[in-house]
């Protein structure tokens, strides 16, 4: 092209068919040692929502660096090529509450989390330890966006109850939802580890949720390429460390 050299769609096809198995054989005929945190400066990359920069990034790093002054880290948000760049090893690991579907995937069910609902210490109107069903739909929310990746709390209310939240305010991530809740009379729905992390720091009060609705999942996956790598190894531990250390924590 007047660009330079560019794939054939065969050619794309054929990388597609053949990475996964190349990528295999690469692993299986590199020397087999054991990895040394210590000594390495790998860079680990992971793709996920913004939950897992505001709940387990903090401990991630705090244990990563009792090990390693080195290994660095690339988060990148959750796509819809996404499930592709983890097949091609383009990203390590993802973190998603939605498993993929497909054999060169493996995907393990990293913990279940229930869902809270906050508001700030000095709610005009939740003033017990309680917040009831009717308090919940006559509060003002506020939300994410519904996009496919995010569960959607409005239609399972509107399945079971017929009802939907008042909505006051959409912001995009949930660092904006924290602090518009922490300077208003809005609430909002999240999950308990999250709450966990911040309800103190930005003084909101945590509620367990009226209704019954189901918990909110956390998968952790990565291209079976790099199932056998001992650094990939070493770092999904990490990762399970650190969400058993918010595991264990209370609100």
């Amino acid at each position: 092209t007047s660009k330079g050299v560019v794939p054939t769609p065969r050619a794309q096809a054929l990388y597609e068919e053949l990475h996964q198995g190349l990528e295999q054989l690469r692993h299986s005929l590199a020397p087999k040692s054991q990895f040394n945190p210590a000594h390495s400066k790998q860079c680990f990359r992971v793709m996920s929502g913004d939950f897992f920069e505001f709940v387990i990034l903090p401990t991630l790093i705090s244990g990563i660096q009792q090990h390693s002054q080195g290994i660095t880290m690339k988060v990148t948000p959750i796509g819809d090529y996404s499930p592709q760049q983890l097949i091609q090893s383009e990203t390590d690991l993802l973190l998603d509450a939605f498993p993929i579907e497909d054999d060169r995937i493996i995907k393990e069910l990293l913990t279940e989390d229930e869902l809270v609902v906050i508001a700030r210490q000095d709610h005009s109107e939740l003033t017990q330890d309680t917040v009831s069903r009717e308090q919940f739909f006559n509060a003002v929310h506020v939300v994410l966006p519904e996009r496919n990746r995010v569960l959607p709390l409005d239609k399972i209310l509107g399945n079971k109850l017929g009802k939907k939240r008042k909505v006051g305010l959409q912001v995009t991530q949930y660092s904006s939802l924290l602090v518009a809740v922490a300077g208003s009379d809005f609430i909002a729905t999240i999950p308990k580890s999250l709450a966990t992390q911040y309800a103190q720091r930005l003084n909101l009060k945590v509620f367990a949720f009226p209704m019954d609705v189901p918990l909110v999942p956390i998968y952790m996956m990565w291209t079976r390429a790099l199932d056998k790598d001992p650094a990939h190894q070493w770092f999904i531990q990490c990762v399970k460390s650190a969400y058993g250390q918010l595991k264990s924590s209370k609100v």
